[in-house]
């Protein structure tokens, strides 16, 4: 299992709407739960199905087939990124895509807002596919793991399931869009009294 830090960007309506992710001590939840309210264990193994991640991924607004519903809205993945590095053979170069410029595109809805909000956490993620593990995201930016061609592999996307963890919520970041410099600044950081660190954290130990 590896440890990884990871971003995810928001689009929300204001700084107490941001800052009580972590004060409500909720967490980041997905979009099925927010929106069913209540959810059962058993609904959940249904829902962590191999599937479910190609359309959360891959097909993000399209119809579920079951449902016909948008699978965005009840989707029980959380799309996090930790950045990527795409190679351009013919330069015979690398070119990195960092996870806080990606957040900033998505808290921003590409580009429609000038503020966003930027949640720094971590996450466990394990080297093959274990889509029905809850407490194990995906990391399908890995080629090595995920080999199916995808066109947002560059986005460096790390799938958590159903929920990433209050104190695994580091700390809030609001960015803004400075006209001027056309860039972004860091308005304030809300950090989280909770976190746990997970340097705690070490190998499996076996049973005595």
């Amino acid at each position: 299992m590896i440890v990884q830090w990871c971003v995810k960007g928001m689009s929300l309506g204001s700084d107490t709407e941001a800052k009580k992710v972590i004060d409500d001590r909720a967490g980041i939840i997905c979009n099925w739960w927010r929106g069913a309210h209540t959810i059962t264990p058993r609904a959940r193994r249904m829902k962590l199905t191999a599937d479910n991640i190609d359309m959360h991924v891959n097909h993000f607004t399209d119809p579920d087939p079951a449902t016909g519903e948008p699978f965005h809205e009840q989707t029980p993945f959380i799309s996090l990124t930790a950045g990527s590095v795409e190679r351009d053979t013919f330069a015979k170069t690398n070119f990195a895509h960092t996870a806080r410029r990606t957040a900033l595109w998505f808290a921003t809805e590409f580009g429609r807002h000038e503020t966003a909000y930027l949640f720094r956490c971590w996450v466990l993620v394990g080297p093959r596919p274990a889509v029905e593990i809850e407490g194990v995201a995906e990391e399908v930016r890995d080629l090595n793991t995920y080999r199916r061609y995808s066109a947002y592999q560059l986005e460096g996307e790390i799938v958590a399931k159903i929920i990433v963890p209050d104190n695994h919520i580091h700390s809030c970041e609001k960015w803004v869009w400075n006209r001027r410099e056309l860039s972004f600044s860091q308005a304030w950081i809300h950090t989280n009294p909770r976190f746990t660190s997970p340097d705690r954290l070490s190998n499996v130990r076996e049973l005595i």
